[in-house]
């Protein structure tokens, strides 16, 4: 089984959009991310986000791009900076396919950690410096291992 785990791409300010839909450069990102996928032949099962509209839309747009707008879900658990990632693991390890997850940094992080590591804190990956950026995790159990990580500007020039 694969886990990807993607941190939301940029959204605009609460200044500049109360609901915090993704920038345009937000848009960009995640939509590169989708042909990325699309091109690796990545299609998970399940495409799960938190309730907040940049991590919903970053989903959606990648979704969107890989045709497989049927797949994406709030996920049945809170999964924003601080909220315990036990549950998120648990449905990793009882489901079946791939998946992904776009969310908060902070929660990718713990995730990773707890996977690699078994320990929350051990900090086994880093998202900076900025969003969009991806790893994914392969295994099952307590067996994972880092496949590889992608950050934005790889695709830059």
């Amino acid at each position: 089984m694969k886990v990807y785990l993607i941190h939301h791409c940029a959204a605009l300010t609460v200044e500049q959009d109360p609901e915090r839909h993704l920038s345009p450069l937000g848009c960009t990102q995640a939509d590169r991310l989708g042909a990325r996928f699309k091109a690796a032949g990545i299609a998970p099962a399940r495409i799960l986000h938190s309730d907040k509209q940049w991590t919903s839309e970053t989903g959606a747009r990648i979704a969107g791009v890989l045709g497989l707008e049927d797949r994406t879900e709030i996920a049945g658990y809170p999964v924003n900076t601080g909220d315990p990632v036990g549950p998120f693991i648990d449905e990793i390890n009882n489901g079946e396919g791939d998946v992904m997850m776009t969310g908060h940094v902070d929660y990718l992080i713990r995730t990773a950690s707890k996977m690699l590591c078994g320990d929350e804190a051990a900090q086994a990956v880093s998202f900076k410096p900025d969003f969009g950026t991806v790893f994914c995790l392969e295994g099952e159990g307590k067996d994972w291992t880092l496949k590889f990580g992608w950050r934005q500007e790889h695709e830059a020039g």
